[in-house]
This record gives structure tokens, sequence and C-alpha cells, in this order.
């Protein structure tokens, strides 16, 4: 549900911004996540104590939209910790 109401508000703003700007918008969000997504294919997790860790897990959510939690999941599919 959460994410209706997420793609709903999403929809209206790019309906009130006019076209060419609304696709400038979407071309420089799809070129940050993709630029993130080809990051996190190469660059493992640094240690959590590392200064880069929390860099790491900004890149993860602009990457996959999730929390780096949400996808450590074992097999029963219970979370990783």
């Amino acid at each position: 549900m959460n994410t209706d109401l997420l793609l709903q508000g999403f929809q209206y703003v790019l309906g009130v911004i006019p076209g060419d700007i609304a696709g400038n918008i979407v071309a420089v969000v799809t070129a940050i996540v993709t630029l993130c997504t080809l990051m996190m294919r190469f660059w493992k997790e640094p240690e959590m104590t590392s200064k880069w860790h929390s860099l790491w897990q900004v890149i993860h959510v602009l990457a996959s939209f999730k929390k780096p939690d949400e996808i450590k999941e074992n097999k029963d599919g219970q979370k990783d910790r």
C-alpha cells in the first residue's frame, strides 16, 4: 500500500512539471540509479567500523531501494544480522 501512495505522488508531481523538465529529471534519476547499481556490483561491503560503510549504505539504498538489512536473507527467509 505504501508503494501505491508513493507512485501516485510521483505521477502527480510529474503531471504538474512540464514535460521537458520531467524528462530531464527522470533521465538524471535513471543515471544515478544505474551508476549506483554498477558500483554495488563491484564494491564489496566494507567493515562496519570503516568510514566508508555509511557511504556504501547510501549507494546501496539508491541502487536497490531497500535497506542493506532487508537484502541479506538466508534460505529460511530469516534476516541475517
